[in-house]
């Protein structure tokens, strides 16, 4: 499996250009969302934007544009100028602002336009970009979509990654809503159906804390993708979900000592059209190409329990009153949590 890059530029209508993309299209019925929720999403690696780069992206059913300024600093605003409607794409940075394409409007990280090539008037004082507000952080840039014009009021946690293998991507392009990837942490029922995980258990309380949700449990499954078919171990987790669109899993094989750390991120790109990244990084171990082959086999073995996941996403049908058993999980705990991201409406759920 082939480590796919994020999405440089996403059109209306689900196409994807062959030599940006390299994931998978896949897609599905019963959508119920008519909002994009609150929050922060990632809409690109770190690497993957130099210094004085402009990339067009497409997320939160807007055109998009992210760059970054001579001295380092990520911003990403509306992709087309205030002036003349000009896309700023094909604009060029110059030291810490973007300068448009057409007449060489130049906006700064706020969004305003501080200067124009022409020799007389000063730039018009309501031209401005609508900026959204990006920050950088475990390799990541990251964005806050917001329903209304609210600033974000929580940031999603750095790590440490002291003593750490850098993380590794892999991603697809489907039909469907953060708020459905994001419920898989709490529906520990479909942990022995879909992954063939044994005796599924939750080892850790439920915890909400405002944004940011809470759980561990713990599975025996087979070693089977290190190489030992024939061995089960408990593997345990812990998930940290902040928001819809950043879950952090830290996930562990004791016996093996084998430690990783498993990022889900989706992004949307429009209401219904969902740019699902997956992270692995895993901890050094003392010998570094040991390390590094398990770097690998971890990742492709999240991949594939997520892609899993995706043969149901793809053609589930949203259930607003679903009919639970006992040992689902907390889902309705969770439908009341995801309330919070939906300021202006009521609740999907």
């Amino acid at each position: 499996m082939r480590e796919s890059r994020p999405i440089a530029c996403l059109y209306r209508q689900v196409i994807v250009r062959s030599f940006l993309y390299r994931g998978e299209v896949v897609m599905s019925n019963g959508i119920p969302y008519e909002q994009i929720p609150s929050g922060w999403y990632v809409v690109a690696t770190s690497d993957e934007l130099k210094k004085s780069e402009v990339k067009k992206l497409r997320y939160f059913g807007r055109d998009l544009v992210l760059y970054r300024t001579e001295s380092g600093s990520a911003y990403l605003t509306d992709a087309y100028c205030p002036h003349l409607g000009a896309h700023l794409g094909g604009g060029c940075v110059a030291q810490e602002t973007i300068v448009c394409p057409f007449h060489g409007f130049a906006f700064d990280g706020s969004g305003q336009c501080v200067s124009t090539p022409y020799e007389k008037g000063t730039p018009p004082k309501r031209a401005r970009l609508d900026t959204l507000p990006v920050s950088e952080r475990n390799g990541f840039i990251l964005a806050y979509h917001a329903m209304n014009e609210e600033r974000p009021a929580w940031e999603v946690p750095a790590l440490d990654m002291d003593g750490w293998r850098g993380f590794r991507f892999h991603d697809w392009i489907f039909r469907g809503h953060p708020q459905e990837t994001s419920e898989n942490s709490v529906d520990i029922g479909h942990f022995g159906t879909v992954h063939r995980y044994a005796s599924a258990m939750t080892t850790k309380d439920f915890v909400v804390e405002g944004p940011t949700l809470k759980s561990g449990y713990a599975v025996q499954r087979s070693l089977d993708w290190i190489g030992l078919p024939n061995r089960n171990a408990e593997m345990h987790f812990e998930a940290d979900v902040h928001g819809l669109g950043y879950s952090l899993v830290r996930a562990g094989v004791d016996e093996v000592g084998i430690h990783v750390r498993l990022l889900v991120l989706p992004t949307p790109i429009e209401k219904d059209l969902l740019h699902l990244r997956i992270a692995c990084a895993v901890k050094e171990l003392p010998i570094p190409m040991i390390a590094s082959v398990i770097h690998e086999i971890a990742l492709r073995a999240y991949a594939n329990d997520v892609s899993q996941d995706l043969d149901i996403w793809k053609n589930k049908r949203f259930v607003e009153k679903p009919l639970l058993a006992e040992g689902d999980g907390p889902i309705i705990t969770y439908r009341k949590w995801c309330e919070q991201f939906y300021p202006e409406v009521s609740s999907p759920c």
